[in-house]
């Protein structure tokens, strides 16, 4: 079985940072460019894919106007869930990216940036436990029932670099080289002689 994570399309807070300081993470759209995007990979994906194949989105917008161009595409009768598992990182109900206070700060290089938990929000081990609770009561349950031969998983890029670490075992300290999950782009996971391996085949250009 088969598991394609992708990112959402560029949205509002990819552009500017500071709408996430009035509007929650939950509201922002994807803009022009990131429905674009969205349009290329859903094209590019229904060219890999067998039609035995189940969807899970974020139920946050940006992911769920990706994921609704991606199911389109895909065969008639595709199953297409919604997952708060697999939402955003939390960074509090609302998050002011230019106020950030000396004792924040101090407790961010205290903690590490694994362990730190925002303020009414969450920490990168917080995500990690998110991933692996989806690994276990969703795609577990989903290879046991061999129904599927893919599922695909529209989500976010923290959710994304922290099931790999789940996955890969990788260790808590090279959280500080992980390298950006593009917009719409799309990571296979399968499994070779019992061990997970990934690999990223898909970046949209938009020209």
């Amino acid at each position: 079985m088969n598991i394609y994570l992708i990112r959402h399309g560029e949205a509002e807070h990819n552009v500017d940072k500071t709408v996430m300081a009035h509007t929650h993470d939950s509201q922002h759209s994807l803009t022009e460019l990131g429905q674009k995007q969205a349009q290329v990979t859903a094209e590019f994906f229904n060219t890999i894919v067998t039609p035995k194949i189940v969807l899970y989105s974020s139920p946050y917008l940006r992911t769920m106007q990706t994921a609704k161009v991606i199911h389109s595409l895909l065969p008639e009768g595709v199953p297409f869930y919604e997952n708060p598992l697999i939402r955003e990182w939390e960074l509090g109900n609302l998050y002011d990216f230019s106020d950030r206070p000396p004792e924040k700060k101090k407790e961010f290089k205290a903690a590490g940036q694994f362990y730190f938990r925002f303020q009414n929000g969450e920490s990168l081990a917080d995500v990690y436990l998110r991933a692996t609770m989806f690994m276990h009561s969703v795609v577990e349950r989903v290879r046991c029932q061999q129904r599927y031969d893919n599922v695909v998983v529209v989500t976010h890029a923290a959710f994304i670099q922290m099931l790999l670490t789940f996955l890969m075992n990788w260790p808590m300290e090279d959280l500080k080289n992980f390298k950006p999950v593009e917009n719409a782009s799309v990571i296979k996971i399968n499994e070779v002689d019992g061990d997970y391996q990934y690999k990223k085949i898909f970046v949209p250009v938009i020209q």
